[in-house]
């Protein structure tokens, strides 16, 4: 299986562009704080790394890019490696600050996009399977997803060394919700599709074309400005001018590549049995990972 380590062509950043909260930089400020990667599907991949900084597993998630709702889950396991929490890599980022642990690393990571005083962590399975000895020391607040209240503080009453809050929240929400990052999500406006946009720009320049919509029912199809013509030579020239220059810096990546690599194979960065892996550039022919000038698999 091929997956990206990061990667924001996935249906979770997808489902989060739809929502206006989630610019570019918000977004950008999430995935270097949670590495997210995505597998050749388009899948979400979200890596478990540990205090030492290493991927320990990941948690694949198979998702609506619109409604948000998960159909289904596996995960990508490292050999040897014992699971950690999603997140567990930034306590030692953040020695002083409190922990707020909730189960799926999606709320995790979507709760870190608003202003709270907490650290978001996620076990992304069952509480009990988890080592919770890294969170010794400091003030923890559990969120359980709705129906868990129970379970969860039954168990982490038992957790050694550890003070623990379980908050009820969700147990006392309305609403079709299963965590606190869907109470969240509800509360904040979508983005306008195209053809809102379209209407509303249209809307700005003359007041009435909303009677006229509602009055006819009226569906905005598509929309074009009346320069557009005159500018479609210029656009083509622009656009020649850029693929020339997208062109002109993949030459430049490839060389750099070919420098790097240094080996008795300097094309296996693009050999179709080598791929990048969570650890560096793996070969299917030798079955592991090969470092950078030690690709000799004989081809």
């Amino acid at each position: 299986m091929n997956i990206e380590i990061t990667s924001f062509n996935n249906t979770f950043i997808e489902y989060l562009c739809s929502f206006i909260w989630f610019n570019q930089d918000r977004l950008m400020s999430m995935m270097e704080r949670y590495p997210i990667g995505a597998t050749e599907k388009g899948e979400p991949v979200f890596w478990h790394i540990n205090v030492a900084h290493k991927i320990t597993n990941g948690h694949i998630i198979t998702m609506d890019s619109e409604t948000g709702k998960v159909y289904d889950d596996s995960w990508y396991y490292q050999v040897g490696k014992p699971m950690c929490l999603f997140g567990e890599h930034l306590l030692k980022d953040f020695p002083c600050k409190a922990v707020a642990l909730v189960k799926d690393e999606m709320t995790a990571a979507i709760m870190s996009c608003f202003s709270t005083p907490y650290l978001w962590l996620g076990t992304g399975n069952d509480v009990t399977t988890f080592d919770l000895a890294p969170l010794e020391g400091r003030p923890v607040i559990a969120f359980p997803d709705k129906g868990e209240y129970d379970k969860w503080k039954e168990v982490l009453s038992c957790v050694p060394n550890i003070q623990f809050h379980v908050s009820d929240v969700m147990e006392k929400s309305t609403g079709d919700f299963q965590n606190v990052a869907q109470v969240i999500l509800s509360q904040q406006p979508l983005r306008p599709t195209e053809a809102e946009a379209a209407l509303m720009r249209m809307e700005e320049a003359n007041p009435n074309i909303t009677l006229l919509v509602k009055a006819f029912g009226l569906e905005v199809v598509s929309v074009s400005s009346p320069d557009d013509d005159k500018n479609k030579e210029t656009c083509s020239t622009d656009k020649s001018a850029s693929q020339q220059k997208a062109e002109d810096s993949l030459e430049k990546i490839k060389l750099a590549q070919e420098k790097q690599w240094n080996g008795r194979n300097p094309e296996c960065h693009q050999c179709r049995l080598s791929h990048e892996g969570i650890n560096g550039t793996f070969c299917d022919k030798l079955n592991q990972y090969v470092e950078y000038g030690k690709g000799d698999c004989g081809r």
